[in-house]
């Protein structure tokens, strides 16, 4: 018997990109995204935005990113031209295409992959609109996504209750695993 994935992330972590179509490709149960405000989510529950720890933490930050990027055969640009982004804009897009039951794993993909490996702004409109256009999605939803700021802090708020601290988090029946390293436990706890 398998059980679902909650996934919970932000459109604008690389641990996230990281983890690349793992998940995707190996879950062997339902993955139900849930994207949200890392802003709110640190300060809510005690991180700290990477250009604001000390250069210690940001040395070792970038260490690890290229050790990662390495050990999973993802290249990502350390220091793309934009971030910090605002990562509000493509969470609320996710959740509008969640709930149209469109494609939210491909969107998921391309906004990690715009920030990451194309140096795009995923707060930008024409940005939002290109990567839908690219995946086939139905644009509208960028229009109806920008009144979803209650939501977006809704669900936000429910992902700090379930536990959540970081992106990725992933939870299996109630026991949360944190980061692109644990998804490997993740998925075989689904399937347990």
């Amino acid at each position: 018997m398998s059980h679902s994935i909650h996934y919970y992330f932000s459109p604008i972590s690389p641990f996230t990109c990281l983890a690349g179509d793992t998940l995707e490709q190996q879950a062997p149960a339902d993955i139900v995204y849930h994207p949200f405000d890392i802003g709110r989510l640190f300060a809510a529950t005690g991180g700290v935005p990477a250009p604001q720890r000390s250069p210690q933490r940001q040395a070792y930050r970038l260490a690890e990113l290229a050790r990662i990027q390495k050990q999973r055969g993802i290249t990502i640009n350390l220091k793309p031209q934009y971030f910090p982004v605002d990562g509000r804009p493509a969470s609320k897009l996710l959740l509008a295409v969640r709930d149209a039951d469109e494609d939210v794993a491909g969107l998921t993909r391309a906004l990690l992959g715009a920030v990451w490996q194309r140096d795009l702004n995923i707060a930008d409109d024409a940005v939002l609109a290109q990567l839908l256009g690219e995946l086939g999605i139905d644009t509208t939803l960028l229009e109806h996504s920008k009144g979803l700021d209650d939501q977006l802090d809704r669900e936000t708020d429910e992902a700090i209750e379930a536990g959540v601290f970081g992106s990725p988090f992933y939870i299996v029946d109630d026991e949360p695993f944190w980061g692109q390293d644990r998804l490997e436990q993740a998925i075989e706890r689904a399937g347990a």
